[in-house]
């Protein structure tokens, strides 16, 4: 039967379509049941929504992602007929009931997942199961595989082509904007491929946007690594694991971070970007995303144990992230940071972040050359401090199409700002990463590029009533106010008190 089509301009996620309930009635189709769409030599399936008013019975109503993939428009006749559910549900319902699927059966989850003939209540309960019942290591080895092939494979144009990854969780974690120049200013080829903020304040993207253009496709990262030898891009922008940028949409509102999911999705991505050795970076401790000593032991052994399995050489490095790693905040304020860092050889911006960066090069080093970690860490800090990281940094911003000579004082944080102080004398107990970004977000990070905090304290000293804690920055005066609001309500700064009250 041909229908025609009435394109709604709004984006579902996933293939959905809306017929008339008369209609819908007459073909003998319910909500939720699947069918199959023609259009100018193009095939699709898509979900099943009804309407009683919106379409006349002879109309079907499109979605954004299913008119584009058919190329239609208003008006244009699209052909419909049944189509037969996706055996890959039955192999959710498998997880689900504790079983143990066949690489087979993980890869027709994940094509069905690319080709949209899963709603994501179904991708929900795959993500669920996992959550649940977890994944052997076979399992995840397939998974992880499924997701390498769903996207393009970048070829770095020289070897040894390295990477770093963090888990995340940190405030002001930009590490690898400081492994990625060292580097590859010692020869090695640096295909980093970094995530935008979700869930945080500023993730490297956010960062690296503020210098030079991140959303870069595989021909221009190819040839950004051939003239620069490393890059700092968006992973959203290039088609690697495409697979694992849609799990993620599902996992986030869910807030479920299952384990073997979380091994795919990094290994995959780095696999992808063609990296033969690899530091992954775990932050732990108070407020970070592991908070044991032991779980991210265990999470250094996965790591560990599925890399070999994909023929990469990794080191995983269990570091301290109970506190942010600089003390300005926002993707304006730590591209600052990372610019002063680099600029001084390390004498002035963040000591901790240039320390951690050095000791990840050192691990990588010691991968690649067999030097010991001691050593490495030497060589990389070498670099740093003889400037060499630095005119690498620029030269890879060039590359990518930014400005190479931007300075510090180019890196201004929004005019509106406020500033809060200490209402009692104690020591600084605690500084929450968790807290941290809650606010940036109120105050419009990182969509607001200068939105920002600076804090002016560090745990362990002593401050006294009156004393200002922290500094609020944003581009508008009315997201300064919703980030005054999040500010009042949590609590950014920890103070141990010397005197609660007086009675």
């Amino acid at each position: 039967m041909k229908l025609l089509a009435k394109v709604i301009d709004i984006e579902q996620g996933h293939n959905e379509v809306v017929l008339n309930s008369v209609q819908a009635q007459a073909m003998d189709f319910a909500v939720g049941d699947r069918l199959q769409l023609k259009a100018n030599g193009f095939v699709a399936q898509a979900i099943v929504d009804q309407s009683a008013t919106y379409l006349k019975p002879g109309e079907i109503g499109l979605f954004h992602e299913i008119a584009e993939v058919l190329q239609v428009e208003d008006g244009h006749a699209v052909e419909v007929e049944p189509t037969r559910r996706p055996a890959s549900l039955d192999y959710v319902r498998k997880k689900l009931d504790g079983g143990v699927l066949t690489g087979h059966e993980i890869s027709a989850i994940i094509n069905d997942l690319m080709a949209q003939r899963l709603s994501s209540a179904e991708l929900a309960s795959f993500i669920s199961s996992v959550y649940i019942n977890g994944l052997s290591t076979d399992e995840t080895a397939s998974l992880t595989e499924a997701i390498i092939a769903s996207g393009e494979v970048l070829k770095p144009p020289f070897e040894p082509a390295a990477s770093e990854h963090s888990i995340g969780g940190v405030a002001g974690g930009r590490a690898s904007m400081l492994i990625v120049p060292i580097m590859a200013s010692l020869g090695v080829c640096m295909p980093k491929t970094a995530s935008r903020a979700i869930s945080s304040a500023a993730a490297t993207a956010d960062v690296m946007e503020v210098l030079a253009p991140v959303a870069l496709d595989s021909k221009r990262i190819h040839a950004v690594l051939q003239e620069a030898g490393g890059c700092i891009v968006w992973g959203g922008a290039v088609n690697i694991a495409a697979a694992d940028d849609k799990l993620i949409k599902i996992r986030n509102p869910l807030r479920l971070d299952p384990q073997p999911l979380l091994i795919s999705s990094i290994l995959a991505k780095k696999k992808a970007e063609g990296a033969k050795y690899v530091v992954f970076d775990i932050p732990t401790g108070r407020g970070a995303k592991v908070e044991s000593l032991e779980k991210a032991r265990e999470l250094a052994r996965a790591f560990e144990v599925f890399s070999a399995r994909l023929g990469l050489r990794v080191s995983a490095v269990i570091s301290d992230g109970s506190e942010p790693l600089m003390s300005y905040i926002g993707p304006t304020l730590e591209a600052r940071e990372v610019i002063r860092t680099l600029a001084s050889g390390g004498k002035e911006g963040s000591a901790r972040l240039s320390d951690k960066a050095c000791f990840a090069c050192g691990v990588l080093l010691h991968l690649i050359r067999g030097v010991t970690q001691e050593e490495g860490n030497r060589i990389a800090r070498f670099q740093l401090e003889n400037g060499k990281a630095y005119e690498k940094f620029k030269q890879i911003i060039a590359a990518q199409g930014g400005n190479p000579d931007v300075k510090e004082s180019d890196l201004a944080p929004g005019e509106h700002k406020a500033a809060f102080f200490a209402k009692s004398e104690g020591t600084v107990n605690h500084i929450d990463n968790k807290a941290i970004s809650h606010v940036l977000r109120a105050l419009g990070s990182p969509r607001d590029k200068r939105a920002g905090i600076a804090i002016k304290v560090s745990k362990g000293q002593r401050v006294m009533p009156g004393q200002e804690l922290f500094e609020l920055y944003s581009s508008t005066s009315e997201s300064l106010k919703l980030g005054e609001e999040a500010a009042r309500k949590t609590e950014v700064i920890e103070l141990q008190r010397v005197v609660f009250e007086v009675v």
